[in-house]
């Protein structure tokens, strides 16, 4: 696609629909934006119904402002991508509308946290960049048109900083409630291992295997994975937190000095989801394949081209789907990965 894609080359989106996570702030309040005022429909997958609503009335009022003439198509969708029970109930009721979903971006993420858990006891930014958005992909795939679907993962260069052993092993993303607690004075080892950066890094390493091993699996469906840039939003804040005094304060300065505009920040997730290049037959870029800013084909890491790492990290990650939400979750997944059939639209 070359390095140069703009919210003025995406087409008309009339009749198609997007799911866009995280849509109530930021890179994703972007995406959503210009999907919308390219005509699709656009379904804001968010935490917070308040913040959802406000988005999307914040978008209707841009649209028409800047003198669009069509009444955006904007719905809502509950989804905490930090329980996955909470994750798989929203995208099972996605599939049970029966309604396409043509691209999927997985957008929202955390960055930079102290250490915590979610709901389910996996390290939160493993568990949310990652670990949510598997199960809510998985699942939802029936919905995604074979042979024209496109999913969109949001990973970042920072892939390249993750642990020195790449990939944690499951005790280091997951603290089992039924296993014995540390002695008084330890910690659990995903908490002796942890970095806030480097966890943060391993998060998104984890996003550029799975695009990879997806993408491998699914031949029938363009899977990428997207690098914004440095963009200057609220996914830096919790960086003073974790990192506090001059260190914290320093970050977050040079994010506002050097980081692109939240909207020059979408232009690389809209390309990856809208680019009519990327229809081609034979594709001219390759499903899986890793952009840079803005629609610039790079080289990921080596730890995310290990096909090895891809396939361990499926094994987890489905094994983490046993333990938190059972066998017959399982069973979906590997029902829904195994359908090549084309759907019917």
């Amino acid at each position: 696609m070359g390095n140069g894609f703009s919210t003025n080359d995406i087409p008309n989106l009339e009749g198609k629909t997007y799911l866009v996570t995280g849509a109530n702030t930021g890179i994703g309040y972007q995406t959503a934006l210009y999907l919308a005022k390219n005509k699709g429909k656009v379904i804001l997958a968010c935490r917070s119904a308040d913040k959802a609503h406000a988005a999307m009335d914040a978008i209707r009022a841009k649209l028409k402002a800047d003198g669009t003439t069509h009444d955006p198509q904007l719905d809502f969708l509950e989804l905490d991508l930090g329980s996955l029970k909470q994750v798989a109930t929203a995208a099972r009721s996605v599939v049970a509308k029966g309604e396409k979903i043509d691209a999927l971006i997985n957008n929202a993420g955390i960055m930079a946290v102290p250490y915590r858990l979610t709901q389910d006891g996996l390290e939160s930014q493993f568990g949310t960049n990652h670990m949510g958005h598997f199960v809510f992909t998985m699942l939802v795939l029936p919905v995604v048109p074979k042979n024209t679907g496109r999913i969109v993962n949001l990973t970042s260069l920072l892939h390249y900083y993750s642990y020195s052993f790449g990939l944690g092993t499951l005790e280091q993303v997951f603290v089992d409630p039924a296993a014995p607690k540390p002695a008084d004075g330890e910690k659990h080892p995903s908490e002796a291992v942890y970095s806030p950066s480097l966890a943060y890094g391993q998060s998104k390493l984890c996003n550029m295997l799975f695009t990879k091993y997806l993408a491998s699996k699914q031949p029938h469906l363009r899977v990428f994975a997207v690098h914004p840039g440095v963009v200057d939003t609220n996914l830096h804040h919790h960086v003073q937190e974790s990192y506090s005094g001059v260190v914290g304060k320093a970050y977050t300065a040079l994010a506002k000095v050097v980081g692109k505009k939240p909207v020059n920040g979408a232009r690389t997730s809209l390309a990856a989801a809208t680019s009519p290049q990327l229809d081609q037959d034979p594709p001219k870029v390759p499903s899986g394949s890793y952009f840079e800013p803005y629609g610039e084909v790079a080289e990921p890491s080596a730890f995310a081209k290990d096909p090895a790492l891809q396939q361990r990290l499926w094994e987890m990650s489905i094994e983490l789907v046993r333990r938190t939400l059972g066998e017959e979750t399982v069973k979906e997944i590997e029902r829904n990965i195994a359908q090549t059939e084309s759907a019917h639209w």
